[in-house]
């Protein structure tokens, strides 16, 4: 209830009342300890529910069944979670914006409660006045002066202190104590200074009089000023505590600019490390892939659409691999179906030569046995009739011309040098059909070695003559050959003889025995002069040779020897340097009571 006497302007203008009704306390201003940041927040908080709710909801529901986790689920909880923090700045900064006005709001009430006790103060000052003018001047006039001022400052002070001890702020209670003080020094007044037309008691002097109301006016003083500064107090308070909350505000702004920079950052290495990365890694693997790399493969532990991106190109690189491998299968497998039908027809084709050339060579050696035996009858009758009468004329040419030794040694050395070439011509041809009718071959297990050391002793006499050194190194490991050691052994002694032609002026003649790939081979190597290239081609074909002497059936002799043995023979020239000839025979498997047979063809040893 409004203070008793304060008037209608004094109080409402001050915000002071008693009872209010709805409409004026519709328009009071809120007292100074009074919020209503609970009835304003109850917004931000209900905005708070629905987004508290989906988080717990999300939490307590758990990750789906599927492991595979979604990048716009994470974006929308971090778009959540981002959200609520605007909104919870936002709130907390209507709320501080709330409290600073509601401060302000107290602040212009304790304004207000200071201009009211400067309001009391004035209506002391003027009681005090007043009384002392009726101390000095006693008057009607100044007597109802007084009065009235003192009745309004008594109902003023009333209305206060009944709005006082109605706040419920800490400094309330001692302003009322100070009010009532101030009160009982107001209500002494009058017992100083009578009241009415009476004269002062002669027993108080005026000066003891106006002693007393200086004193009081005084005790008034200090009481409003004490007063006075309790509202300070208050308005120092609030001020600090708004100071303080726009501290608040900015520490928080502050705060989130930092948590914001903090998560723009943090958005961007996930962004790069969870998404940029991933995508630039599995772009590289594609170029891989495209590189015909088909093993390159994305790794990757994440369950979101990166992890399934990665295993779905995983699981396409996979089937491109196994595609790939299954058609390099295929192909391998049509390589070698072609290989083995290649190598079918290579072999039937060798065999279809070798059957040809086998064919040609007995039809050429039937013809050369033809051959043979007409020149053979033909002419080496003749020339043994030749023969024969060349020696009766010798005889006859010694027995009728013993007087002229001139002319018997002329008619002596013609019939010799006839003679000569008569048996020269008998060689050839002893040669040539040796050539042509060429016997079969009896083979059977030998040491090649033993042969070879044979020919070096038949050999060692006509080398120191020519001033060759034979050099022989010699596998003692080397199995037994199935051959014919006759026609080995001829075969050797051709090349033994055309080596030692060879060197005319001396030199090295190294034989050499050793094993490979099956085979057993016999190297005869010299020093000599070489043979030229462009005869190295043609030193196997009969009736060729480069001496004065011979029909060239020498190595077309050695070749025959070991072809029929299922081998061959090679030569390697230098000119000037040398030449070495190999003889390359198959070893032989177990003796058995067929080893005069012929050698089958899987058993043939033939240069590669």
């Amino acid at each position: 209830m409004a203070p008793p006497g304060a008037t209608s302007s004094s109080l409402s203008d001050l915000g002071y009342f008693g009872e209010e009704d709805p409409a004026s306390a519709s328009r009071r201003p809120p007292s100074r300890f009074q919020t209503t940041a609970p009835r304003r927040n109850r917004g931000v908080v209900s905005a708070f529910v629905p987004i508290t709710c989906y988080i717990q909801g999300w939490n307590q529901s758990g990750p789906p069944a599927d492991p595979v986790k979604s990048l716009n689920s994470y974006l929308l909880v971090a778009s959540a979670f981002l959200f609520s923090g605007v909104l919870a700045f936002g709130a907390a900064a209507v709320m501080s914006v709330d409290t600073v006005s509601d401060k302000a709001r107290m602040i212009e009430t304790e304004a207000r409660n200071i201009a009211f006790v400067g309001r009391l103060q004035d209506h002391a000052h003027q009681l005090l006045l007043a009384k002392y003018h009726h101390l000095l001047d006693p008057h009607e006039d100044s007597r109802e002066r007084a009065a009235s001022i003192l009745t309004r400052l008594q109902a003023d002070l009333s209305g206060y202190i009944a709005y006082e001890e109605a706040a419920d702020y800490p400094e309330s209670v001692e302003e009322v104590r100070l009010l009532r003080e101030l009160d009982a020094v107001v209500r002494s007044l009058p017992q100083i200074t009578p009241s009415g037309g009476d004269s002062f008691p002669e027993a108080l002097p005026r000066q003891v009089l106006a002693h007393e109301l200086q004193q009081r006016s005084e005790q008034i003083n200090q009481l409003l000023s004490e007063i006075n500064d309790l509202h300070f107090a208050i308005i120092a308070r609030k001020i600090g505590m708004a100071e303080r909350r726009f501290d608040t505000l900015f520490t928080l702004f502050l705060a989130l600019s930092i948590l914001g920079l903090f998560i723009v950052w943090l958005g961007y290495m996930l962004h790069s490390r969870y998404v940029v990365s991933p995508v630039k890694a599995l772009a590289r693997t594609a170029r891989l892939l495209a590189a015909g790399d088909l093993s390159a493969r994305a790794r990757t532990q994440s369950q979101t659409e990166i992890g399934v991106l990665y295993r779905s190109f995983n699981d396409m690189a996979e089937t491109i691999q196994r595609h790939e491998r299954d058609l390099s299968e295929l192909t391998h497998e049509l390589e070698r179906r072609v290989e083995d039908r290649t190598r079918s027809l290579e072999q039937a084709y060798s065999s279809l030569q070798r059957t040809q050339n086998d064919l040609v060579r007995m039809e050429r050696l039937a013809t050369l046995g033809q051959i043979a035996t007409t020149v053979n009858h033909e002419i080496k009758t003749p020339l043994n009739a030749l023969y024969i009468n060349l020696q009766l004329l010798k005889r006859r040419a010694r027995e009728h011309m013993p007087t002229d030794p001139d002319a018997h040694s002329e008619i002596t050395g013609l019939i010799s040098v006839i003679d000569r070439e008569v048996l020269r011509i008998s060689s050839y041809l002893d040669e040539f059909v040796h050539y042509a009718r060429f016997p079969a071959s009896q083979p059977r297990h030998a040491d090649a070695n033993s042969i070879v050391r044979e020919v070096m002793d038949m050999f060692s006499q006509k080398a120191e003559e020519a001033d060759v050194r034979i050099k022989a190194r010699l596998d003692t490991r080397l199995p037994a050959l199935l051959l014919d050691e006759r026609k080995v052994a001829q075969a050797l002694i051709n090349l033994f003889a055309n080596a030692l032609d060879a060197m005319a002026e001396g030199g090295t003649l190294a034989v050499a025995t050793r094993e490979e790939d099956q085979c057993g081979l016999i190297e005869v190597s010299d020093t000599g002069t070489g043979i030229p290239a462009e005869d190295q081609e043609r030193i196997f074909t009969p009736f060729f040779t480069r001496k004065e002497t011979g029909l060239g059936f020498g190595l077309a002799i050695v070749q025959r020897i070991a072809e029929d043995h299922g081998g061959s023979v090679t030569c390697v020239s230098q000119p000037g340097q040398g030449t070495t000839f190999t003889l390359r025979l198959p070893i032989s498997g177990p003796v058995t009571s067929q080893d005069s047979a012929p050698r089958p063809r899987e058993l043939e040893c033939s240069t590669s």
